[in-house]
């Protein structure tokens, strides 16, 4: 806790020191003068003896002094009026320098405590020395006095015998000075100059002196022995501490007693013109000091460049020594014992007659308590009453050092007063008993009780709070004597009211150290609240160095505990007084805090706030530009800068957008991939390098132009010349809305010679190495997180870091009252650094840029499509490709994840075959086929594309290398994505089933059903019109012969069915057949190629390393074969919900099927139970399985028909037997020559086909029928081609006979009986016979 100088002891000696009266003759004054100094000054720093001294009480008992002390006052002293005693009380506390700090470890608090606090000590001496004599205490009563006369006087006795009538009248005087008795102690004083060679007339005059008023009560002072001028050293200067502190008021001196030697000199009126109307320390005087603050300042301060005593010497010195010495010992210890023995015989004399008016009633019929009747102090005494003379005794007592004695004469005229009701005197006494029995080590909880009594009786019976206030100050130092903080610190705090807000701020402040002081236990929070009152009043008291003192202290401890509101009253403040004292530095930093998160303030409130900042700010940078052309740029606290979320984009710019042109998307600052879509990415960039390259780099990196959070442990390439884009996230913390000026990137530049260059310094020219870009005005919500996208370019080749924004800051929207300040908000990566397991922490380096050489840059741009597309529908796209870079470029390649959504057919060199031999089995071959399904390579003119060239608009996509092989980076990317919405078009479902009235070659029929998906209430509208249809397969050709309505038109929800008829080739061919389904002629929208490049992207031998359907390569071959395509094209009207009208134009590709009619049937057989093997078994059952798969091939290599009428009616009675004629159809798809037997079954045979259905026949199939020449024909079929064998029939009896359950069909290698192969291929054919009735 901060401690006083002196302590509890020597601070109540001092303020009770024995009073001195000094009256001189002006050429005693003159002679002092000399030295710069009165005579009162002159004597002031010797008025402590050096010796333990003595004197006899009334027992004979000595009595010792030391330390003893007296204070000398000129006669003619007055104190100082009101209003110019608050002055000194301001001043007092206002030039006090702070104490040094040092630190106090509470609990978990560490605070920062002056050492002392001598500012309250000034103000208490102070306030102590303003104050006017009273009647009812003796303390500031003259007890002695001085006469000094000089040697040089006409005539130096004559002289002291004026002085001394002079100091006759003023005793007979009601008015001031006052007197401690009528018979004061004089002292007779002659000066001399010791250069004075007039010796003998001073001697002279001295002995007369004594002759006159005795040898103990004259002396000669001999001083000036030196000049001024002379060359020797001079003294020390032990006057200045107490000039300083001294406090004269001049306004009641006159020249020709004795003139004032104030060492300030200020003269003021009263406020009414009466003198002592207000009491100092008055409310009254607080109005008057607050229209007069400022003059306190305006006070000069005269001694500080005044040397005293330049001309005494060392003898000198000990001659005022010995001066003081002599009148202490020799003259005043002896008037004391003399006047403790009259006083004792006079009291024992007069002691139980009462010499006041009214006390023979009032000790009868009055109570005796304080405050026991509704009257004040109403009892008046004489000078020479005995109730007085007490008092008097117990003064001289307390003032010479004997407590007991002192304490027992306060303790008699406490209970006379009482017993009187005076209570003024009943106050006084019972506070000096309380000291006395403190000076005397006596203190008990009686005694302290005694001086609580006192300051509530002077506060609420005599209304005098300047005796409670000092009463209180003695009390303080009485309970600190004794470790009492706690009751110590409730009297402060009941001395604080609204009368004097400077003693309010000062006692308060001591109440704070009490409460910190105190051990049982330290209460912090009670010391920082009142540290907050004592700074608030500190305020109001125009103190603002101690209030802004006060409020940090009591920051230290509210700082980080969440008491918002309590914090932003503590950041105003120390911000007002700051700004107040010139502290400007510190003033924007307390508002600064006011500005943050944790401010809970009324959006108003923040507005003011705002504003005070930045004035102040404009105000601190005015004054450090000075003359200086470069000004530096400080940060400021908003907005905030979330450095985390600090994205950099070293990309070129997308091209400018025009009508019916849209720029590839690119990476944007906008970009946000998730995994799925960063791994799609990384995935076709390997796949564009290896393709490009030829191979893969050993650890391939992809390429990185979107630095993040999740990606900043390497540096950023930038090209030379191109955009450098950085998203920086701002936060405006605050409820008002914040507008932000000019704002842009701070950097700094390393040509790599450690020459930096930076534009953090305004007036620094540095266009030259880097181009920064503004951004104009922003203006950011309450409460709100608002994206910027700043910009530089790099203009010379190095590394460029970036190191934070800079901008305006303005508060107001007014443009008359707008205040804006310059500022920046520094970028701070490493302050949340990440870590990975078992690894060191990685440094941030994405804002650290390497500008590398220019390179070549493609700037690609798209013909605008509508987003919404039916499905299905095709859109012609056109792509124009143009190198903007300064550097050529080829190898231009597209990939894309989604190769049958996108054909490139218009420009590719080398389409994707599809009957070429893969060999998917090789895993080499299956990632070269993947690629070749991904990737187009986009021819250029002579191989490469020079600056500012561009080849005719295509149909695609983008990847470019740099044309120098050693250029960085060697290869670029540009990305596009489509976002599309899709509607329903029409939904195509073709089943397909064999011709068996086919007479030729092999038909198939296809049953085609098409449905316009389209709602009826959709917004958008279509109607579909069916064009044609195609059919893309090796083996099947479409027939022009086609069941469909003419002009099928389908609205919302229709459906038409369309029946189509193929024949099988004779040879295997990759083509597709068309078949128009409109009458007339209709041309075609886009080119053929894009058709059937489509319809061949779904191919199942196109490897898609993205279907998530099939994700595994390896398993592609085992995909079931699509036998065809049937590709149907139509038109559509579309009107959308604005009534739009559009024509699209779109085909559905639908795979093909060719079911055989025991595939049917294994589709709903039981597949059995799962059984789990080992991994021992896997090769056999992979083995087995393709062993399967041959044999399947071998079982199809013939298929049939039967051609025989339906139904035949036949008189069975005229002739027994019905004869049919049956052609049987083989068609071969081997492409070797077979030889094929036909079996022809009996119906009695037991041998019943593994396929045969006979749920088609209720209840079973007539069996009465046989083959005519029954047994086996063989024919040679040649590859690709069909074969009739005649077959004969006879039936005996109407019915239903089902003719394909009884033949089989084998096929063998020519000659080979043994590869004899039954084949799977069984027809349902049937006929109806029935009986003819004539």
């Amino acid at each position: 806790m901060a401690q006083c100088k002196l302590t509890p002891q020597e601070f109540i000696k001092n303020s009770f020191t024995p009073q001195v009266a000094v009256i001189c003759s002006s050429k005693a004054e003159e002679t002092c003068r000399k030295n710069n100094l009165s005579f009162t000054e002159l004597l002031q720093p010797f008025c402590k003896l050096g010796t333990e001294a003595h004197y006899k009480d009334l027992n004979g008992a000595a009595v010792s002094l030391r330390n003893f002390k007296i204070s000398l006052q000129d006669i003619n002293y007055r104190p100082p009026q009101p209003v110019l005693a608050r002055k000194f009380l301001n001043t007092s506390v206002n030039d006090v320098t702070e104490s040094r700090m040092h630190t106090v470890s509470i609990g978990d608090h560490t605070l920062q405590v002056p050492y002392s606090v001598p500012w309250f000590e000034a103000w208490r001496d102070t306030f102590l020395q303003v104050q006017f004599p009273s009647d009812h205490e003796f303390m500031k009563h003259f007890i002695a006095c001085m006469l000094v006369v000089a040697s040089t006087d006409d005539n130096p006795v004559r002289m002291m015998v004026d002085l001394s009538q002079r100091v006759n009248d003023l005793q007979m005087s009601p008015k001031l000075p006052k007197w401690f008795s009528n018979n004061v102690m004089r002292y007779y004083i002659i000066i001399h100059e010791t250069t004075n060679p007039n010796h003998v007339h001073a001697v002279e005059c001295y002995d007369a002196l004594k002759m006159s008023y005795g040898t103990h009560n004259c002396f000669l002072l001999k001083t000036n022995s030196r000049r001024a001028k002379q060359n020797d050293d001079q003294l020390p200067d032990p006057w200045s501490q107490f000039i300083s502190a001294k406090i004269q008021c001049s306004g009641s001196s006159t020249p020709e007693t004795s003139p004032s030697t104030s060492a300030m000199d200020l003269t003021m009126d009263c406020a009414d013109g009466n003198g002592l109307t207000y009491h100092p320390l008055s409310p009254e005087g607080d109005k008057l000091l607050s229209n007069n603050e400022q003059e306190i300042d305006k006070v000069p301060n005269k001694m500080n460049s005044v040397f005293h005593g330049a001309w005494l010497s060392m003898e000198d010195v000990e001659q005022l020594k010995l001066l003081i010495h002599e009148f202490c010992i020799r003259a005043l210890l002896p008037f004391v014992e003399r006047q403790v023995s009259i006083l004792n015989e006079y009291v024992a004399n007069k002691k139980g007659v009462s010499r006041s008016l009214f006390s023979a009633t009032k000790r009868w019929f009055t109570p005796h308590k304080p405050g026991g009747s509704g009257t004040t102090n109403t009892a008046m005494y004489y000078l020479d009453a005995p109730e007085l003379q007490v008092r008097r005794l117990g003064d001289l007592y307390f003032m010479f050092g004997n407590y007991p004695a002192a304490f027992q004469a306060y303790h008699t005229a406490k209970r006379d007063f009482n017993t009187d009701q005076a209570w003024l005197h009943y106050a006084g006494a019972l506070e000096m008993a309380a000291l006395s029995a403190f000076m005397a080590n006596e203190t008990s909880r009686k005694t302290l009780d005694y001086m609580e009594e006192s300051i509530t009786t002077y506060l609420n019976i005599c209304k005098m709070a300047q005796f409670a206030t000092r009463a209180t100050l003695f009390s303080f130092e009485c309970l600190k004597g004794r470790s009492l903080y706690g009751d110590a610190a409730l009297q402060l705090i009941r001395m604080t009211s609204e009368e004097s807000d400077l003693r309010s701020a000062l006692l308060l402040e001591q109440a704070a150290y009490c409460f910190l002081h105190s051990a049982k236990p330290p209460m912090v929070r009670k010391y920082a609240f009142h540290m907050v009152l004592a700074g608030h009043r500190f305020s109001k008291a125009a103190q603002r160095k101690h209030s802004l003192r006060c409020y940090k202290q009591a920051y230290q401890v509210y700082e980080n505990k969440g008491w918002n509101l309590a914090l932003d009253h503590i950041y105003c403040t120390i911000g007002k007084q700051a700004n107040n004292l010139g502290l400007l530095q510190e003033s924007i930093e307390s508002y600064a805090k006011l500005l943050s998160e944790q401010s809970r303030q009324s959006p108003q409130q923040q507005a003011i706030f705002l504003k005070e900042y930045l004035t102040i700010h404009n105000i601190l940078n005015k004054k450090q530009i000075g003359g200086l052309s470069n000004q530096i740029i400080y940060p400021l606290p908003l907005p905030l800068l979330d450095a985390e979320h600090t994205k950099v984009l070293v990309a070129p710019t997308l091209p400018l957008r025009i009508p019916g042109k849209v720029p590839a998307m690119g990476i944007t600052l906008l970009t946000k991939d998730d995994p799925a879509d960063s791994h799609r990415w990384q995935k076709l960039e390997e796949m564009l390098i290896q393709e490009a390259q030829g191979s893969l780099p050993m650890i391939f990196k992809p390429l990185v132009t979107l630095f993040t959070q999740e990606n900043c442990n390497t540096n950023p390439t930038a090209i030379l010349g191109e955009p450098i884009q950085v998203l920086v996230q701002l936060r405006n913390p605050l409820q008002i809305v914040l507008l932000l000026k000019d704002i842009y990137l701070l950097w700094q530049y390393d040509d790599g010679t450690n020459n930096l260059i930076t534009n953090e310094i305004i007036g620094t020219n540095t266009d030259q190495f880097v181009k920064t870009h503004y951004t104009k005005a922003v203006v950011l919500k309450a409460n709100c997180t608002e994206d910027i996208i700043l910009t530089v370019t790099p203009l010379a080749i190095g590394q460029v870091v970036l190191l934070g924004t800079c901008y305006s800051l303005v508060c107001s929207s007014n443009t008359d009252e707008q205040i804006e300040v310059k500022g920046k908000q520094v970028f701070r990566m490493n302050e949340r650094k990440r870590k990975n397991e078992n690894q060191e922490e990685k440094a941030d380096k994405r804002l650290h840029i390497n500008v590398v050489p220019p390179a070549a840059c493609l700037q690609v741009s798209f013909c605008e499509i509508n987003p919404e597309l039916l499905r299905n529908e095709l859109q012609q796209i056109s792509v124009e490709l143009r190198n903007v870079g300064n550097v050529a470029l080829h190898k231009v390649y597209m990939a894309t994840s989604t190769p049958h959504l996108l054909s490139s057919c218009d420009f590719s060199k080398d389409s994707h075959v599809l009957d070429e031999d893969v060999d998917l089995e090789s895993h080499v071959a299956k990632e070269k086929e993947s690629r070749r399904n991904h990737i187009t390579s986009v021819p250029l003119p002579n191989n490469q594309l020079d600056p500012g060239q561009w080849p005719a608009y295509i149909d695609l996509l983008i990847y470019y290398e740099n044309i120098g092989a050693v250029s960085t980076p060697r290869y670029r990317l540009v990305r596009h994505l489509w976002n599309l919405s899709i509607q329903e078009s029409i939904n195509v479902i073709v089943t397909t089933q064999r011709s068996c009235n086919s007479t030729s070659s092999e038909r198939l029929t296809l049953s085609v059903t098409a449905t316009n998906m389209n709602r009826t209430h959709h917004p958008i509208g279509t109607e579909v019109s069916v064009l044609n249809a195609a059919l893309l397969a090796e083996d099947w050709t479409l027939l022009n012969e086609t069941v469909a309505p003419a002009n099928i038109k389908l609205h919302s929800q229709e459906s038409v069915l369309i029946l189509l008829k193929a024949q099988r080739r004779s040879s295997k061919k990759n083509s597709y057949s068309l078949v128009s389904l409109v009458p007339h002629k209709q041309s075609l929208q886009y080119s053929n190629s894009a058709y059937l490049d489509f319809a061949k992207r779904n191919e199942k031998n196109r490897i898609n390393v993205f279907d998530t359907s099939n994700s595994d390569i390896e398993n592609t071959s085992n995909d079931k074969k699509v036998d065809a395509t049937l590709i149907l094209r139509w038109q559509a009207h579309v009107i959308d919900s604005k009534g739009t009208r559009r024509t699209v134009y779109g085909q559905n590709q639908v795979p093909v099927y060719i079911i055989q009619a025991e595939e049917e049937e294994d589709e709903d057989d039981y597949l059995g139970p799962v059984v789990f093997f080992d991994n021992k078994q896997d090769e056999n059952l992979a083995l087995n399985k393709k062993k399967e798969e041959e044999l399947s091939m071998l079982q199809r290599q013939v298929s049939y028909n039967l051609i025989h009428p339906v139904k035949i009616s036949h008189d069975f009675t005229v002739k027994k037997l019905c004869i049919l004629r049956i052609k049987m159809l083989l068609h071969s798809i081997a492409e070797t020559s077979l030889e094929v037997i036909v079996k022809t079954l009996e119906v009695s045979s037991p041998k019943i086909p593994a396929n045969y259905r006979l749920t088609l026949f209720a209840p079973h199939s007539s069996k009465y029928f046989r083959w005519i020449k029954a047994g086996s024909v063989i024919k040679t079929i040649a590859p690709m081609s069909s074969e009739v064998v005649e077959l004969t029939l006879a039936v005996l009896s109407p019915g239903t006979y089902d003719l394909g359950s009884h033949i089989e069909v084998w096929c063998q290698k020519q000659s080979k009986p043994e590869t004899a192969i039954l084949q799977t291929c069984r027809i349902q054919s049937s006929v109806i016979v029935t009986q003819h009735c004539s």
